[in-house]
C-alpha cells in the first residue's frame, strides 16, 4: 500500500473526471471516486459499470464495482466494452439507475477517467458533480492507494452484445421505417470500443460494411482516438477512396463522437452533419424544431443558418455536451450539437448518440436518393464556403488576456474592423462578418489555449488560419 497520487480532476468541458494513467488515475483512485458518486446519489441505485480498452481499464472497473457495492448500490452489473451511448441508453431505458464508465473518451492513450450517466440518460446535475468532487477531495486526503488486484475478480454480468442489441433496436424503432437503400460504408473505430457495435448498426441499416480499427487496443493503434483530429480520419478516408465506398464513418474511443466522410474523401464537419439532419427532420416532420437548437460556442455557422431557415432558435452554451443535455432534458431544445461530432436529437434521448445520428443520416440518404457528396455540395452552396478549424497553442490566460491576444491577431490580418461583437460564453469569441468567427478558450484537460474559428475558404487556403494561430500564440507567450 502506498500513498495515492494527485486527485483525478473534474473538467469543465469534459464529461466526468480525467487523469493520467499510473499517476492521477489508478484503480484505487477510480474506485474511491466511484464510491463517492454512489454515496452522493444516495438512493441505493442499480449501477451499470463498463470500461474501454485502455491500460488498467479492466482493473479500474473491478475496483469501481467493489466501491459501488460498498457505498450502498443495491445492484451492480459489470459489462465490459460498452460504447458510452449504449450505457447511456441502458439508463434511459430503465435497465440501470446509474452508469459508471471507465474511459477517457477521445483523449490520448495515457489518459483515463470516469464518466457518470444518470437518469434520464445524461451526465449528472452540476450539484451532484460538485458534491462528488468535494467528497472525493476530502476522502483523498487520508486515503491510501491499493491496486485492487488482491481481491477476487468480479464476474461479468452479461455479454455486451445483448446490451448493444437493445440499444440498436431502440434507435431503429424510432424511425418510421427501416432504411432499405443499400450503400457501402467503411467504419473506423480507431481502436476504441465502438467500431464493432457501429458496424452492427450499419448492417441493420442494410449497408455493406467494411470495418477497420474495430478491435479495442490500449494504444489505439498509435492514433489519437478522436475523429475531430484530421490525422485520425486519414485511414477511413483512404479506405473509402480505395474501395469506392459511398461513405465512411469514424468514431472516438468510447463512441460518443462521430464523423462522416463522403465518397470523395471530404469530411462532413460536425456542424454540417447536424445542419443536414436538422433540415431532414424538419422536412420529414420529426421532432419539435421550434423548441430550438442548443449548440456549443465552437459550433459552425451552418447550424445557425439552417436553424434560421426552419424557424428554430439557436441557444449557445459552453463547450462540452454536458452543458447541452439539460436543455434537452428540460424540453428547451429539440436538438443539440457541438463541433467535435457530438450530436443529439430529443426523440432519441437527452445525451449525444452517434447511433441515432447514423440512423437519421441513413433515413436522409434513403429519402433523397442523393450521394453524401451531393448533399454536402448543396449545403455548402447555400450556407457559404466556410472553412472550420481548431488549433492549440501553449499558454495560460484569463479572458482579458485572450481578448487582447485575439484582437491583436485579427488586427495583424486586417480582420479587426470586421468584429461586430465579442462574447464570453466560454472563453472569448469574436464575431466577424459573412459567417466568420474566432474563439479562444483554455483547454480544460490537456492544458494550453484552444483556438476555433471559421474563415472564408478562399482566405483559409491562403494561409489566414496559420497566420492568426501564430499571432495568437505570440500574443500569449
Amino acid at each position: 500500500m502506498t500513498e495515492m497520487n494527485t486527485a483525478l480532476r473534474l473538467r469543465s468541458s469534459a464529461d466526468g473526471w480525467r487523469g493520467v494513467i499510473g499517476e492521477s488515475f489508478t484503480p484505487a483512485s477510480a474506485g474511491l471516486l466511484a464510491g463517492c458518486v454512489v454515496e452522493v446519489v444516495a438512493s441505493s441505485p442499480r449501477v451499470l459499470v463498463t470500461h474501454d480498452g485502455r491500460r488498467f481499464g479492466a482493473q479500474a472497473a473491478q475496483a469501481v464495482v467493489r466501491a459501488a457495492q460498498a457505498a450502498g448500490a443495491r445492484q451492480v452489473r459489470l459489462v465490459p466494452h460498452l460504447p458510452t451511448p449504449t450505457a447511456t441508453a441502458a439508463v434511459r431505458l430503465g435497465e440501470a439507475d446509474l452508469a459508471l464508465l471507465v474511459t477517457a473518451s477521445h483523449n490520448p492513450p495515457r489518459w483515463n477517467g470516469l464518466k457518470v450517466k444518470a437518469a434520464p440518460g445524461c451526465p449528472p446535475p452540476k450539484a451532484v458533480e460538485r458534491a462528488t468532487d468535494e467528497l472525493f477531495g476530502r476522502r483523498l486526503q487520508d486515503a491510501l492507494a491499493g491496486t485492487g488486484t488482491d481481491a477476487d475478480p468480479v464476474a461479468e454480468a452479461e455479454s455486451g452484445d445483448a446490451v448493444v442489441g437493445r440499444h440498436i433496436e431502440d434507435v431503429l424503432s424510432r424511425l418510421p421505417r427501416r432504411p432499405t437503400r443499400r450503400l457501402s460504408v467503411v467504419v473506423d473505430g480507431l481502436g476504441g470500443i465502438a467500431g464493432g457495435p457501429t458496424a452492427r448498426l450499419c448492417s441493420e441499416l442494410n449497408w455493406d460494411v467494411h470495418a477497420v480499427g474495430h478491435l479495442p487496443a490500449p494504444d489505439f493503434g498509435g492514433l489519437v482516438p478522436d475523429p475531430s483530429v484530421p490525422a485520425s480520419r486519414r485511414r477511413v478516408t483512404g479506405e473509402v477512396l480505395d474501395r469506392g465506398a459511398d461513405l465512411g464513418i469514424v468514431l472516438d474511443g468510447d463512441g460518443d463522437r462521430v464523423y462522416v466522410v463522403d465518397e470523395r474523401g471530404r469530411t462532413v464537419q460536425s456542424h454540417e452533419l447536424l445542419a443536414l439532419l436538422l433540415e431532414h427532420r424538419h422536412r420529414a416532420g420529426y421532432g419539435t424544431p421550434r423548441r430550438g437548437v442548443a449548440v456549443t460556442a465552437s459550433a459552425g455557422t451552418a447550424v445557425r443558418r439552417v436553424a434560421r431557415w426552419i424557424g428554430a432558435p439557436v441557444k449557445e452554451f459552453g463547450i462540452g455536451f454536458k452543458h447541452l443535455s439539460p436543455q434537452l432534458a428540460a424540453g428547451l431544445a429539440d436538438a443539440a450539437g457541438g463541433s467535435v461530432g457530438d450530436l443529439a436529437f430529443a426523440e432519441y434521448g437527452v445525451d449525444r448518440d452517434p447511433f441515432a445520428a447514423i440512423a437519421l443520416f441513413a433515413d436522409l440518404l434513403g429519402a433523397t436518393e442523393l450521394s453524401v457528396a451531393s448533399l454536402l455540395d448543396d449545403l455548402r452552396a447555400r450556407v457559404g464556403d466556410l472553412s472550420w478549424f481548431e488549433a492549440k497553442v501553449d499558454g495560460v490566460a484569463d479572458n482579458a488576456a485572450l481578448r487582447e491576444a485575439g484582437l491583436k491577431a485579427l488586427a495583424e490580418s486586417r480582420l479587426d474592423r470586421s468584429v461586430s461583437a465579442v462574447t464570453e460564453t466560454d472563453g472569448v469569441k469574436f464575431w466577424l462578418g459573412r459567417g466568420q468567427w474566432l474563439l479562444l478558450r483554455p483547454s480544460s484537460t490537456e492544458g494550453g489555449v484552444r483556438i476555433y474559428g471559421e474563415f472564408l475558404a478562399e482566405s483559409a487556403a491562403d494561409g489566414l488560419v496559420q497566420r492568426v494561430v501564430e499571432a495568437v500564440g505570440t500574443g500569449l507567450s
